[in-house]
Parts: structure tokens; sequence; C-alpha cells
């Protein structure tokens, strides 16, 4: 079932903000953070944008019971930053400097030349 497919549903929109802002034990975060490792490498640019709404949802509401997940959570927001879609790489944008005001994830180095080298 792709995103795309589902005509939009008022009932469906709240039903996912209910569930990214559920407080989430930390082996469903597990099997969460799987399950959108994969839902990112969709061909489906919409997928993989909604898949990074989901990710600044749930993190944001789950930021401390998240922390097992930053660096599988910081490469994935990263991969989406340098979508081929631009939507995606707009949603991903947002992601990651919400990630970095709140504190879940620390400016790098790394980060930098990554940013850099895509720019130049």
């Amino acid at each position: 079932c792709e995103l795309e497919n589902i005509v939009p549903s008022e009932n469906l929109t709240i039903s996912r903000m209910y569930v990214a802002m559920t407080y989430l034990r930390a082996p469903f975060l597990e099997s969460l953070n799987e399950q959108l490792q994969q839902v990112c490498t969709s061909s489906k640019w919409h997928t993989r944008r909604v898949a990074m709404k989901f990710v600044q949802h749930t993190i944001f509401c789950n930021l401390f019971n998240a922390r097992l997940y930053q660096k599988q959570l910081h490469e994935l927001v990263f991969k989406c930053l340098f979508d081929e879609q631009f939507e995606v790489r707009t949603v991903a944008s947002v992601t990651l400097s919400g990630f970095y005001q709140c504190g879940y994830i620390q400016v790098n180095e790394e980060d930098f030349v990554n940013i850099q080298d895509f720019i130049f």
C-alpha cells in the first residue's frame, strides 16, 4: 500500500498524528526505526516525505526514550536531506534543524563538511 494511493482523509491524518504523539516504549521504537529505514528507500517521493514528517512528530514526542536511535535517525534524515526530490529535502531540512535545536543531535564537523560538499 503506497500512501499516495490512499484518498486523503481527515480521520487518517488525525490517526497518524495520534500514533506519532504517543509515548513509545523502546521495543516499539526499534521496530519503528527499522520500518522507517525501509520506507525511506521507497521509490515514491510522497512516501519518503511523509516518513520524514512522521519522524519529526514521533521523535519530538518521544525525545528522551528515542535517544538510543540518534545515530540511525541522524543518518536517515541526512540521507533524505540529499534526496532527489525537493519536497523530501525540504522536510528533511526542517527535521534536521529541529533535531539540532532541541538537542536530540549535536551539530558536528562531519555534517558541515557533507553539506558544504553538496552545495559546492
